[in-house]
């Protein structure tokens, strides 16, 4: 079975120009998210040449990393000042992220490489996106599985009908004690973000949330950590219907194992075979050439080993595992502002999950499947 899968055509995009870049991170709220302080270290025709951090020790740790010559405690004096046009919008925490990337939109910004997830509700989402439409400025969200060989190498698997027609994609969350709503907003982005990229676009949602074994109530909604907005459950079990008679089905639970990463996982299943992989960046996929599981089979599974991303000109030390990926999406990126096309993990693409996310509390609050997209642009839970 060939192993060559389709990820050559995104590491192929090249662009031309020289970028000013500029890093806005916030040490203890959010920090720098996955990786996204060095997400621009090493790239040809890229220079750093500031960061902006309140926090006076955070700031220093990622200039010195960078080796930017310039560092801000005002993110917004740095846009004034240096006029980037690349910027990493780095927190992972949610509350400033809004007023961040209006911010870089309007002081001129090309391009931006944002931490997911997008954002805390449908409106900030919209007027995000709102002000970087309006100007032409691209934007580009950390969801690393868009640029992992495995998911590539599923992809294509696909399209060659190796597992017949796909019908059913799973996806599960850590498990771990974020398991729920903690759990579905965070890690959950990622996941949904995946059934997107192999099913288009969702067309209903039908879910339950569960807390304490019953089902939950407006009393059972709180405030998610990292400033995330609300949430609630910690047992979720959402179905989404796509196009083609592509059910996808997202899990997340507080396992009494404790959880892990090896709960966080997708599986795509056809008529013919099943494909599996795990988030890992060197993930191999996992085939079998029948459409169930049988436990008594499991000598069946064949293991399939893509090429690893290439690695980085530069890898600065202590860089993440995601920097490789992080590194693809950002070459991506800016490709895409010269080419005049949405990045291949585009904000709009981070805003669709976070829809498909929202849709799961709307769907659980009337109790009904429910179509997509959403009209109401307010967060669920603050309308229960």
């Amino acid at each position: 079975m060939p192993l060559e899968a389709p990820l050559d055509q995104l590491l192929e995009q090249h662009y031309s120009g020289t970028y000013r870049a500029g890093i806005i991170g916030h040490t203890g709220r959010g920090n720098y998210g996955h990786g996204l302080d060095v997400a621009f270290v090493g790239l040809p025709g890229v220079e750093i040449v500031a960061v902006a951090d309140p926090d006076e020790q955070g700031r220093h740790r990622v200039q010195a990393v960078t080796r930017a010559p310039r560092a801000y405690a005002d993110y917004g004096e740095m846009l004034e000042r240096e006029r980037p046009d690349l910027v990493a919008v780095a927190p992972r925490w949610l509350d400033q992220r809004e007023a961040m990337i209006v911010a870089c939109a309007q002081a001129g910004v090309k391009a931006i490489y944002c931490e997911k997830p997008f954002a805390r509700s449908l409106e900030e989402a919209d007027r995000m996106l709102a002000a970087c439409d309006a100007r032409g400025v691209k934007i580009a969200v950390a969801h690393q599985n868009r640029a992992r060989p495995a998911v590539w190498l599923a992809k294509e698997l696909i399209a060659k009908r190796t597992i017949g027609r796909l019908r059913m994609i799973r996806t599960f969350g850590k498990q771990d004690h974020r398991g729920g709503g903690q759990d579905l907003l965070v890690l959950g982005t990622h996941m949904l973000d995946l059934m997107r990229f192999f099913a288009g676009e969702a067309r209903w949602c039908h879910a339950r949330v569960v807390a304490g074994g019953r089902d939950a109530t407006a009393a059972d909604v709180r405030p998610a950590d990292e400033e995330g907005g609300l949430i609630a459950g910690d047992d979720i079990v959402a179905q989404y219907g796509f196009d083609h008679g592509i059910t996808g089905t997202y899990e997340s639970t507080r396992s009494d194992d404790g959880g892990g990463s090896p709960y966080l996982h997708t599986e795509l299943c056809g008529t013919s075979g099943i494909l599996v992989f795990w988030n890992d960046a060197g993930a191999p996929v996992f085939y079998l050439p029948r459409p169930f599981a049988l436990p008594d089979r499991t000598y069946e599974w064949e293991v399939l080993h893509p090429a690893p991303l290439p690695e980085p000109a530069s890898t600065p030390p202590g860089a993440s595992a995601q920097h490789a990926a992080n590194q693809v999406l950002v070459r991506d990126l800016l490709a895409a502002v010269e080419q005049g096309r949405q990045p291949i993990s585009s904000g709009h693409d981070a805003r669709a999950a976070l829809e498909m996310i929202l849709a799961v509390y709307e769907s659980h609050r009337q109790g009904a499947r429910i179509p997509l997209p959403l009209t109401e642009r307010t967060h669920p839970l603050t309308r229960w």
